[in-house]
């Protein structure tokens, strides 16, 4: 559940932020094609990077080695 809930965030995140950069950002059809593709780049970029920490906790590669009391 809690990886749809952030992904459907992440969504969300990258529709305003495409928004905002057309509506805010209004410089001519190629530059807003520019400043979108470098919003929804970005957005993806986060996305990927929390994803792969997020999955990684699942089945973690290094498993902690406990020792002996008495050592």
């Amino acid at each position: 559940m809690g990886f749809l809930v952030i992904s459907l965030y992440y969504l969300l995140t990258a529709l305003v932020g495409s928004l905002l950069v057309r509506v805010c950002y209004n410089k001519g059809k190629s530059t807003n094609m520019l400043h979108i593709t470098l919003v929804i780049t970005a957005v993806i970029s986060c996305w990927l990077m929390w994803a792969i920490v997020w999955l990684s906790q699942w089945k973690p590669l290094i498993n902690p080695v406990l020792k002996a009391e008495g050592e």
